[in-house]
C-alpha cells in the first residue's frame, strides 16, 4: 500500500466512516469465507492466523485455561485479518489511481471522476447517498427560510381548506389561529357533500393540543352549537366559564370573531337554555346578536405564549376605523401581552390610493440588517392589518426587491389568515 500522504488520508477516511455493522455469523464462518476469497489466497498474513487457529483447536483438553486465553486472541486475529483484506481492497483502488496520477492537484481532480469497480458499488451507493443527503439539506435550509412568513395564503390552499380558530392564551386574549386542512382528509371525513365552517369546527376543534401549544383547554365551547340560516346560535349552560369575569366574556366573544368572522354566517345569537337572550353578568342587557363582519378592524402585533412561541394577534380592544390609523398604531403598543412588530429605528408614512395602501419607508430600509424573523413578522403584521380592511399593501423605499418570497415591486397578496398551523 502507497505511503503517499493523499491516499492515506483518503484510506484512512474512508475506515473511519465505516458502518458499524453487527455480524451475527460465527468466526468459523468469517474464517470461511476469507479464505473463499480468491483475491487473498496467497495472503501471508490470513495463513498466519489461519495456521495459529488450527494450532489453538489442536491443544489438548487438559490445557483448558490456557486455551480459553488464547482463544480469546483468536477473534483478534480474524479480525486483524479482516481489517487487512479490506486495507489490500481499498488500498489496491487507491494505489489504480495513483498510479494515473502524477501529482496532488491532478489526484484530486481524478477522484473525483473516479470510476468505482463494480464489486466496490457499496462506495458509489454512499456517494450518491451523500449527494442526496446534501440535496435534503438544500431543500431543508430552503423549508427554513420559508418558514419564517406564519400566515396563510391562497397559494397554501391548492388542494386544502382553511378553518380558522380563535384561541385563548393564560392572558385571556383570543389569538387566531389558521388551520391548514387538506382536501383528502376532509373528503375522507365528511364524503362529497362540502362541510359547513360548523361542522369542521365541531369535527377538528377536539384534536388541538391547546395545552401543550401554551394555551388553555377552550375548544369546543360549552354548550350547544347550532346553524340557523347564516346565523350561529350557542346555547350556553347556565354554568359556563365565560360569565366569569369582564376578561372572560371579552376573551370568549373575541374568539367566536376571530373563529366565525370569515365564514358563510353573518352573525352569532348567544342564548340560555330556554331560547332566550344570554344575559352576561358584567354587562348591564342581554346580549345581543353579533354581528360577523369586516366592520371591526385591528392592527396587528406580535403575542408570544407561555411556550416563548410568536404570533400575530390583534389587539381586539382597540379597534381602527381608517387603514391609516391602524398601520401607524402598529409602531407603538402599550399593553404588556403585545409588542410592536416593527422596530423602533423604522420610520414610514402611510398612503391610500385605488390600488391599495402604500407604505413608504423614510429611509431606504435593508432588511438584511434585522433579524430576519423579525424583518419577515413586521411585513406581515402590516399585511394582516391592511387586510382586515381588505385592502392590499405595498412597501416602497426597500432596498430588497423581494423577501421570503414576497414580491416588494408589486403589492403583496392578501393573507388568508394569521399564524398557519396544521391539524394534529
Amino acid at each position: 500500500m502507497t505511503h503517499n500522504q493523499f491516499d492515506d488520508e483518503q484510506l484512512e477516511h474512508l475506515l473511519n466512516n465505516a458502518p458499524k455493522l453487527s455480524d451475527q455469523r460465527s468466526k468459523e464462518d468469517v474464517l470461511k469465507r476469507l479464505l473463499a476469497d480468491a483475491r487473498l489466497q496467497n495472503n501471508q498474513h490470513l495463513r498466519e492466523a489461519t495456521q495459529q487457529s488450527y494450532q489453538e483447536d489442536a491443544q489438548p483438553l487438559q490445557e483448558q485455561p490456557k486455551k480459553q486465553q488464547r482463544s480469546r486472541r483468536m477473534p483478534i486475529y480474524l479480525g486483524a485479518a479482516a481489517v487487512f483484506a479490506l486495507s489490500i481492497i481499498t488500498g489496491s483502488m487507491f494505489m489504480k489511481e495513483a498510479n494515473h496520477s502524477p501529482d496532488q492537484a491532478t489526484r484530486s481532480s481524478d477522484t473525483a471522476n473516479y470510476s468505482i469497480p463494480q464489486e466496490d458499488s457499496t462506495l458509489q451507493e454512499g456517494q450518491e447517498s451523500a449527494k442526496v443527503a446534501e440535496a435534503d439539506l438544500q431543500a431543508e435550509h430552503a423549508n427554513v427560510l420559508a418558514s419564517n412568513r406564519t400566515s396563510v395564503y391562497e397559494e397554501d390552499l391548492t388542494d386544502a381548506v382553511a378553518l380558522n380558530v380563535g384561541l385563548v392564551s393564560r392572558d385571556e386574549e383570543s389569538i387566531p389561529m389558521t388551520y391548514v386542512i387538506p382536501n383528502e382528509r376532509v373528503a375522507t371525513d365528511f364524503g362529497k357533500e362540502k362541510p359547513s365552517t360548523l361542522d369542521m369546527y365541531k369535527k377538528y376543534t377536539p384534536q388541538i393540543e391547546e395545552e401543550a401549544q401554551g394555551f388553555t383547554e377552550y375548544h369546543p365551547y360549552e354548550g350547544e352549537l347550532k346553524e340557523e340560516g347564516d346565523t350561529i346560535v350557542h346555547t350556553l349552560p347556565e354554568d359556563n366559564p365565560y360569565d366569569v369575569t369582564i376578561a372572560a366574556t371579552d376573551a370568549y366573544k373575541d374568539s367566536l370573531q376571530d373563529t366565525f368572522t370569515d365564514s358563510e354566517y353573518k352573525t352569532v345569537a348567544i342564548e340560555q337554555e330556554d331560547g332566550t337572550a344570554y344575559e352576561f353578568a358584567q354587562e348591564d342587557q342581554s346580549s345581543q346578536a353579533m354581528l360577523l363582519t369586516d366592520t371591526a378592524h385591528y392592527s396587528y402585533y406580535v403575542y408570544k405564549d407561555a411556550n416563548g412561541v410568536d404570533y400575530l394577534a390583534p389587539d381586539h380592544q382597540v379597534p381602527f376605523t381608517t387603514v391609516m390609523e391602524a398601520l401607524q398604531a402598529m409602531k407603538q403598543q402599550n399593553k404588556d401581552v403585545f409588542t410592536s412588530a416593527i422596530p423602533e429605528s423604522v420610520t414610514y408614512t402611510v398612503q391610500e390610493t385605488a390600488e391599495g395602501i402604500i407604505v413608504t419607508f423614510d429611509a431606504p430600509l435593508d432588511l438584511t440588517t434585522l433579524d430576519a424573523i423579525h424583518a419577515t413578522q413586521m411585513i406581515e403584521a402590516m399585511m394582516l392589518t391592511t387586510a382586515s380592511f381588505n385592502k392590499q399593501l405595498r412597501l416602497d423605499n426597500v432596498v430588497q426587491e423581494s423577501w421570503e418570497g414576497f414580491d416588494l415591486k408589486n403589492f403583496l397578496p392578501k393573507p388568508v389568515g394569521p399564524n398557519k398551523q396544521y391539524m394534529p
